[in-house]
């Protein structure tokens, strides 16, 4: 099994923004507040679990976990 490619395919990008013409994807991406780079084509290239984490079905972030001080006070 081969892993997934670290960032989003041309054809991912298009159909996640619903354009194939790189400007009106960074548009897209633009308004929607996600963030991307741009290649030396001038086009969008998104992470893979940027995306998953944007669409709300990526791993959770991890929990920081802080002490308790009110355990301390006896509260």
């Amino acid at each position: 099994m081969t892993p997934e490619p670290f960032f989003l395919t041309l054809d991912e990008i298009a159909t996640l923004t619903g354009f194939r013409l790189p400007s009106r994807q960074v548009k897209w991406l633009s308004l929607k507040g996600w963030r991307f780079d741009l290649n030396g084509n001038r086009q969008p290239v998104v992470a893979r679990k940027y995306a998953e984490k944007m669409l709300g079905c990526g791993l959770p972030e991890e929990r920081v976990l802080r002490p308790n001080f009110s355990a301390l006070q006896g509260a």
